[in-house]
This record gives structure tokens, C-alpha cells and sequence, in this order.
């Protein structure tokens, strides 16, 4: 669009339309990781495991709120 010179709102709405997709692809990605990885992880008893799950959600939570 670029290269194209199209009008610069029209890019903007483009770019604002892409990023609403990633983030929702993010957000049901997530969902399936705390429905399968995370519940085997709490179903499994394994203590460490959990505390490793714990652990890569909070770096997730952080990444995905800066």
C-alpha cells in the first residue's frame, strides 16, 4: 500500500485491522495453552511443574502488557 502510495488513513485502518487479528490469534492461542498445558500441568500433581507454569504465565502477563 505503501509503495502504492494509497492515502495514509487507509493505511493506518489497514495496519489497526492486521494488528486486532494477531491479537486475537494471540488471545485464542493462550486460552488453548491454560486449557491443555496448564490444566495437565495442575491435574498432574507435579508441584514443580506447576510453579513452572505459574512462572511462564507471569512472563507471559508481562510481555503482553508492556
Amino acid at each position: 500500500m505503501i509503495e502504492g502510495r494509497r492515502y495514509c488513513p487507509e493505511i493506518l485502518t489497514q495496519l489497526r485491522a492486521l494488528r486486532a487479528a494477531v491479537n486475537a490469534i494471540e488471545a485464542n492461542i493462550l486460552g488453548t495453552h491454560l486449557d491443555s498445558c496448564v490444566s495437565a500441568a495442575f491435574n498432574s500433581g507435579d508441584g514443580e511443574e506447576k510453579a513452572r507454569k505459574i512462572a511462564e504465565l507471569k512472563v507471559l502477563y508481562r510481555r503482553f502488557n508492556e
